[in-house]
């Protein structure tokens, strides 16, 4: 591979390689294109959370330097824009050599160091991290159709035994140190335990439905039986890129199983905007100390960065801020707190007159009555969801977009899949996007319909199509704003 050359010795010249016992340092470079920066968790106490980051810049020939203070072994995370180059388990006292291809899947993170054996068997756990994606939920669907609950909790301690068996293999051999492999071993002992909670947690609720493959009492002691073994007080479990998701386990628990809450009396809290308020008081009564501090954080970026903008963060932000002023996650939290702030000012301005919402639609059962009801036109159809982050991150390129549409003739056309309660939050977003065109909220037939035109009934968004003045479709999969000169390509095979 063109980057173990002897060049990378030059790059990183012996003098830089020296480190303090609370420090580590992480020498980098990129093969392939080069990304604006490369963000890297920062452990903050020795925390590994994929929205508590900072960044640095590659230079042109892509290479870059991390210097951070460690003063124990941690997780550091490598990423751009919540993708993962790879993951580094770092001693106190070390220096890294990390090596990203950015165009080859297959060989993508390479570390050079003593314990380079350790990196790799740790990069290849498919489920390490939910930015790679694993999670709780996907590891405890291979065990949907199992009914007794020794056998699934036999499944998932199989699978932890086997996958921390190469770790002990390389401690015996010395090629990782003992705070290595326990960070390892407590990273996986929860999550398997977490998913074991999310298997407890989809039975209780498919019981509604009669889909539960294990009785009340079974998911209820399978369920409770993790917070005895991995409790969420144990300070080592911080330094897993899991906690957030374990803990928000466990207060589920409490809430629904211990405390008896009913779902519907949630689901009339999040109607009224009170949901996330509701869950911070419910992490107060079970967590204290660091771990508070940090699950109250980590809850509001989460859920921050999902873009629904609920001005009730806004107010939880505040609070946060008050109760602990002086902490280090403050600065993770503005940036994503900003766009919500500015989502509710711009309610307050004028509507863009070229942002159109079709009004009387009870009647448009489908596209060629959608059609017919703007009178017969060439459309190119944006289906998107309030909820949909690709739908949104698609709108950056609205510019561009329009700009083309207006060159063909073509007249933009946004269709919501979104829920009637959902309605108001569809128009301030419109609004808040300035997505011109014309807008409209699909009800259940036309929503039918568009299920029926892309042939499927799970419908992937951000779809994009093309029907003539007639309703006709054209062509049922275009690209968006974002690959605008294959859409042009697209568009111009299709006029």
């Amino acid at each position: 591979m063109k980057w173990f050359s002897s060049v990378l010795f030059v790059l990183f010249p012996a003098f830089l390689i020296g480190q303090t016992k609370n420090s580590i340092q992480i020498l980098g470079n990129i093969n392939g294109k080069i990304p604006e920066t490369i963000e890297y968790t920062l452990p903050i106490g020795g925390i590994d959370y994929f929205g508590f980051t900072d960044s640095v810049q590659p230079d042109s020939s892509g290479n870059f330097q991390i210097n951070l203070k460690v003063n124990q072994t941690c997780f550091i995370d490598l990423s751009y824009k919540y993708k993962s180059f790879g993951t580094l388990i770092v001693d106190p006292g070390m220096t890294y050599k990390v090596h990203i291809n950015t165009e080859d899947s297959k060989n993508q993170f390479i570390v050079e160091s003593k314990n380079a054996k350790g990196q790799l068997l740790y990069n290849q756990i498919p489920n390490r991290s939910m930015i790679v994606g694993g999670h709780f939920e996907l590891e405890s669907r291979k065990y949907s159709k199992d009914s007794v609950p020794s056998v699934i909790k036999q499944k998932l301690e199989a699978s932890r035994t086997n996958e921390l068996q190469s770790f002990k293999d390389l401690l015996k051999e010395k090629i990782i140190s003992k705070d290595f492999y326990r960070l390892v071993e407590t990273d996986r002992d929860y999550f398997y335990k977490g998913a074991q909670g999310s298997f407890a947690f989809i039975n209780y609720l498919n019981e509604s439905q009669n889909k539960n493959t294990l009785n009340k009492t079974q998911y209820t002691e399978l369920w409770s039986a993790i917070f005895k073994s991995n409790p969420v007080t144990n300070p080592e479990l911080l330094k897993s890129p899991w906690f957030y998701f374990y803990t928000e386990n466990y207060l589920r628990y409490n809430e629904l199983i211990l405390d008896n809450i009913n779902t519907t009396f949630l689901s009339e809290l999040n109607k009224k905007g009170l949901i996330h308020t509701h869950n911070i008081e419910n992490a107060k009564k079970h967590l204290s100390g660091s771990q508070l501090e940090y699950y109250f954080a980590a809850y509001i970026y989460y859920e921050a960065i999902n873009n629904n903008y609920e001005q009730e963060l806004i107010k939880l932000f505040e609070e946060f801020k008050k109760e602990y002023p002086s902490s280090s996650y403050t600065h993770f939290l503005e940036p994503v707190i900003i766009p919500i702030i500015s989502f509710h000012k711009k309610k307050e301005e004028p509507l863009n007159e070229k942002v159109k919402f079709v009004e009387n639609t009870s009647e448009i059962n489908s596209v060629k009555d959608l059609v017919k009801k703007l009178n017969g036109k060439p459309f190119y159809i944006d289906v998107w969801a309030t909820w949909c982050g690709p739908c949104k991150e698609e709108f950056k390129d609205n510019p561009k977009l329009y700009e083309l549409l207006k060159s063909k003739n073509i007249t933009m056309v946004y269709i919501s899949i979104d829920k009637e309660g959902k309605d108001k939050q569809w128009r301030d977003m419109a609004h808040f996007y300035n997505l011109e065109g014309y807008h409209i909220r699909a009800n259940k037939k036309l929503d039918d319909d568009l299920r029926n035109i892309f042939g499927s009934q799970s419908l992937a968004i951000p779809w994009h199509f093309l029907v003539d003045e007639n309703g006709t479709v054209l062509n049922k999969k275009l690209s968006g704003g974002s690959e605008i000169q294959n859409l042009e390509k697209q568009l111009t095979e299709n006029k």
